[in-house]
């Protein structure tokens, strides 16, 4: 089960905006959060069935965009 900020945290993470870093200054707005640990929270909550169920168009959106760079890191690690 989501608490309320949870869910309003994946439901910022949905919201389109216009310029680069809205999304990490409206996240230090509503949840007193540095945009580093609103993300790191958002990346648990990406794992878990609760946040699918919830959202689940939001919750794949946003876990498609996390893969590419964990394979670019991975790329990058395995060239060194």
């Amino acid at each position: 089960m989501l608490s309320d900020q949870q869910k309003a945290m994946i439901d910022l993470a949905g919201e389109h905006f216009k310029h680069a870093g809205s999304l990490d200054t409206a996240a230090m707005e509503r949840f007193g959060m540095t945009p580093t640990r609103y993300w790191q929270e958002m990346n648990r909550l990406l794992r878990t069935e609760a946040a699918v169920a919830y959202r689940p168009q939001t919750v794949a959106l946003l876990s498609t965009r996390r893969r590419p760079a964990k394979r670019t890191a991975s790329r990058l690690a395995q060239a060194r």
